[in-house]
């Protein structure tokens, strides 16, 4: 009976042992799991706030190069061209006409001055009042960059066009210590 109770002992001892081993690996496994939940929150709650964070700045971007779109048009139709060549784009310049795959650079303000005047008087030739533009879409890119597409059209004073009703630029702005700046204009091909 002795050897009965020893190795009764023994087998409880060693039941004992194997169930709070298991125990031990249930809570290893649950704080292990709970751990890495915790690790996952903390990483979704960071990429939520980061991703809230680049909608913010995005969305801020996206209003000022948009205001500053319209601050273009309405110097443009005031006849403020000087105002334009210095103060909307930043020399060198790279443009594209319409229906042209022909590209050239400006290198200095008082050119794009000259260029410019002579493409308003061109139009007014053609009895064009202003510009009005359908939209924008502003696409961010960086902190500093950012594309845009302006659909837009020339107007007699009556509103009516002067060649099709719409037509698309694409402008490269580049965010400069004294502000947005054009760098780049494309007129895109309609025909």
């Amino acid at each position: 009976q002795d050897i009965n109770n020893h190795f009764g002992y023994q087998i409880e001892a060693i039941t004992g042992c194997i169930k709070k081993r298991l125990f031990r690996k249930q809570i290893f496994r649950k704080l292990g799991s709970m751990f890495s939940n915790w690790l996952i929150g903390v990483f979704l709650i960071s990429a939520t706030l980061g991703c809230q964070t680049l909608v913010r700045e995005e969305a801020s971007m996206t209003r000022e190069v948009t205001s500053f779109m319209h601050r273009y048009v309405q110097l443009a139709n005031e006849g403020k061209v000087r105002t334009v060549a210095q103060e909307i784009y930043e020399m060198p310049v790279l443009g594209k006409g319409f229906n042209s795959t022909d590209h050239e650079v400006t290198m200095d303000p008082e050119t794009f001055e000259q260029d410019f005047t002579t493409f308003l008087n061109e139009l007014k030739k053609e009895g064009f009042d202003h510009f009005h533009i359908w939209g924008l879409d502003v696409r961010p890119s960086g902190k500093d960059m950012a594309v845009v597409d302006m659909d837009f059209q020339w107007r007699h004073s009556n509103g009516s066009s002067i060649g099709p009703e719409h037509r698309i630029a694409t402008y490269v702005l580049i965010r400069k210590p004294h502000g947005w700046r054009i760098v780049s204009a494309n007129g895109q091909s309609f025909e």
